[in-house]
């Protein structure tokens, strides 16, 4: 299937906003003036094959340039004498593309761009009209998908503001565990663990990290809601806002996911219409077009990396993770917390057995810092917020903690929960 029927069918298909495929890539009309443009330079006597000998002997230029607006002036040049001989096989004298390359004439090249220095009545320019109908629709239109991203951005931007704001709501913490059941702070907790593990739109891996193509960001949001509805967990909220907060969510990502898409399958026909302009002109703009073109967003991506370092500020990190408060020695809260002298934090439990065995230095940067740790080191106001915000966990760490400490204290003998041992005395 060629190109051109398989975006408009892709267009079709995937339910993109009306408004939104009025601004798509127009390749079919884009076809249509290649066509002409090809047209134009055989009329010139400058067929593909000798455009391409042409500018592989560095005897003829096509060059893409920008004026102060930042609107593309595509340029033909060529050496003067190669110019008139074209004329004498392209027509008569009336008819001859050349014209003298004046005071408006495109500047030569200079050294140290890999061309020679020539001097600048040395070029002409060979009049074209096709060409500039061509970068100049092309052009249009990638600045009207650079102005669709600006308001699909904003719109988003609301829409997340918007959604914090609830989500802040319903997950922010009851003092007391009685108070747990007015908030859904845990379920909250468990679907952003799994959004995080799946990295949607982003990859933190060394092998494919960065921005991820829409097809992977695709499978790894269905895993994401898979991952939520096995564990029943939109099912187990207790405050009913909370459903509506996260179908917001999901619609949130569904649309991000969806201009993706469409950012993808209009740059895959900008590069696809470059390369046959390419091919059919041997005019060679496939390397300078992205660098001439001016966009803002639709070459850079940069909203797709905008919206989710938003998502992931203003929403994702309303709930604070285990894992951020995790002691790097025993890998669980970090209860009670010491902050050493070196700023880096433990728990209490592991620095107590850290200065029983003697050692001094802090695990993470060697700084002689452990054995000068005391009950002055613990950070109270991260203690407040453990509290606050992890409550069962820090009722956790406590009790472990306490059995710890016995164990310390009476060795083998301490049976803690376990069933106590059979008397020997008796």
């Amino acid at each position: 299937m060629k190109f051109g029927h398989a975006f408009q069918e892709a267009l079709a298909a995937d339910s993109y906003p009306q408004h939104w495929v009025e601004k798509a890539i127009p390749y079919r009309q884009l076809k249509k003036i290649l066509g002409k443009v090809r047209e134009e330079l055989i009329k010139k006597g400058y067929d593909p094959d000798t455009l391409h000998q042409l500018l592989t002997d560095r005897n003829a230029e096509y060059r893409l340039e920008t004026d102060a607006f930042h609107l593309l002036r595509p340029r033909l040049v060529v050496r003067p004498s190669l110019s008139l001989e074209h004329a004498a096989v392209a027509g008569s004298p009336s008819e001859s593309p050349l014209e003298p390359d004046g005071a408006n004439a495109p500047r030569p090249p200079e050294r140290g761009q890999g061309h020679e220095s020539y001097e600048a009545d040395e070029w002409v320019k060979i009049p074209l009209s096709s060409d500039v109908r061509f970068f100049g629709l092309l052009q249009t239109d990638v600045t009207q998908l650079d102005t669709l991203q600006d308001e699909e951005r904003q719109s988003m931007n609301d829409k997340i503001k918007n959604l914090g704001s609830e989500i802040a709501e319903v997950a922010k913490p009851r003092k007391g565990m009685l108070n747990l059941s007015k908030s859904d702070l845990y379920r909250w907790r468990e679907i952003f663990e799994l959004y995080l593990a799946a990295q949607v739109f982003f990859s933190t891996y060394e092998v494919a990290g960065g921005l991820r193509k829409s097809e992977k960001a695709q499978k790894q949001l269905v895993w994401f809601q898979d991952e939520v509805n096995k564990r029943q967990l939109p099912q187990k909220f207790k405050i009913e806002s909370s459903t509506a907060a996260y179908a917001q969510f999901l619609a949130l990502n569904a649309t991000l996911l969806q201009n993706l898409q469409f950012q993808e399958l209009n740059q895959t026909a900008v590069i696809k219409i470059i390369k046959k302009f390419d091919k059919r002109t041997s005019l060679g703009v496939k390397g300078t077009f992205p660098k001439v073109m001016y966009s803002a967003n639709f070459i850079s991506e940069t909203i797709s990396k905008d919206i989710c370092a938003q998502l992931a500020r203003e929403v994702v990190s309303l709930v604070p993770q285990v894992v951020d408060y995790s002691c790097t020695i025993c890998l669980s809260l970090c209860w009670l917390p010491i902050r050493l002298d070196c700023k880096h934090l433990f728990c209490i439990r592991c620095m107590i057995k850290m200065q029983n065995q003697n050692k001094r230095y802090c695990p993470l940067c060697r700084a002689d810092v452990v054995q000068n740790a005391n009950e002055t080191h613990i950070d109270d106001q991260l203690v407040r917020y453990l509290e606050r915000w992890f409550p069962k966990e820090t009722k956790e760490k406590q009790v472990y903690n306490e059995i710890e400490r016995r164990r310390e204290l009476f060795g083998d003998i301490y049976v803690g929960d376990r069933d106590p041992a059979p008397c020997t005395v008796m």
